[in-house]
């Protein structure tokens, strides 16, 4: 070999040990011209499109959450996940923003197939009493222990009492936490502590809510009747909707369950607004300082809507039990209380 074969043999071994896997993003987009973004992360990419088309190349040391937008600063309404691969997307603007039609990857494949298991298994009440869930994501998180879509999802998994406190444990020193937003993973923290302090057969700690006409409710101010405190906040669409849900409910047990809606807006106007066209049935009260109330830091509150199910004698039945669920819930425990008379 001479000198000259030898040199660019060992350029070349040089520059493959230095090259980094990369993605490449070969995209379409439909009723739009001008810059599209990659945003993931604080981190945040343009080109312009030509020809309804668009590409980005880089390179993530982590699949991470990451969309198309036509502002950077936009919102993520055409996610995907992203990692060194290539990748096809097909877009659309339709104001206010671009929407994703379809994307294809290896990653993109994998992460929807984890999605769809996960339903199977959350509408399958014997396979949740049977520990599915826990041992399904024991298994993903031991394959993308450093996954940020992963690492949410487990995030929600363990904040959500369908397993325990060990098993909530055991996930969490899987993957790597430190892909979670610091904020989202102080409310995992402050869920995981309330699972190891209050859980269904525990009483409900003494509470105390002031209601919008300076009333002030109590456990005592509820007797003999089950209650339902509902957390909630105007910002909170599925906390609207719960209250359609929970009407229906309501009515079929009336003088049996009472509902006390508790919201946590940043202000007092905007639920007295909301109230203001609305004619729930129920008591409505208010917690100041949002998430960060100390009481709702007791209860473990860190999304919403949030329900805690409470028997007339002050025992926790169920916590975010579905809406659908409670006059089961509520009929057997009276049922049982009969015939143990």
């Amino acid at each position: 070999m001479t000198k000259s074969t030898l040199f660019l043999f060992v350029l070349l071994l040089i520059c493959s040990c230095n090259s980094k896997p990369e993605f490449n993003i070969q995209g379409t987009i439909e009723n739009y011209e001008g810059y599209v973004f990659l945003r993931y992360g604080n981190y945040v990419d343009s080109t312009l499109t030509e020809d309804g088309r668009f590409e980005f190349t880089g390179s993530v040391e982590h699949v991470r959450n990451a969309t198309i937008t036509h502002k950077a600063d936009g919102i993520y309404s055409a996610q995907f996940f992203l990692n060194n691969e290539e990748i096809s997307l097909k877009t659309t603007y339709k104001e206010p923003f671009i929407r994703l039609v379809e994307v294809h990857s290896s990653t993109n494949s994998q992460m929807k197939q984890i999605l769809s298991d996960l339903e199977g298994i959350m509408e399958d009440e014997q396979k949740l009493r049977g520990n599915a869930l826990y041992l399904y994501m024991d298994s993903i998180t031991k394959l993308y222990p450093r996954n940020e879509f992963i690492a949410e999802l487990t995030s929600e998994v363990v904040t959500s009492d369908f397993i325990t406190i060990d098993q909530s444990q055991q996930l969490l020193s899987t993957i790597d936490t430190t892909l979670l937003d610091p904020l989202d993973l102080k409310s995992v923290m402050l869920s995981l502590d309330r699972q190891e302090r209050i859980n269904p057969g525990d009483p409900f700690p003494d509470f105390s809510f002031e209601g919008f006409n300076g009333e002030t409710y109590t456990q005592n101010s509820f007797s003999d009747r089950y209650v339902l405190i509902d957390f909630w906040a105007t910002w909170c669409a599925p906390c609207i909707k719960g209250f359609g849900s929970l009407l229906p409910v309501y009515e079929e047990l009336e003088g049996k369950l009472e509902v006390l809606a508790v919201s946590i807006d940043s202000n007092k106007e905007f639920p007295l607004k909301h109230l203001n066209n609305k004619n729930y049935p129920w008591k409505q009260a208010f917690a100041e300082k949002g998430f960060q109330n100390p009481f709702l830091e007791q209860l473990g509150v860190v999304f919403l809507p949030f329900y805690y199910l409470i028997s007339p004698d002050g025992e926790i039945l169920a916590i975010n039990p579905k809406i659908d669920e409670i006059p089961e819930l509520i009929n057997k425990r009276s049922s049982l209380k009969e015939v143990l008379k």
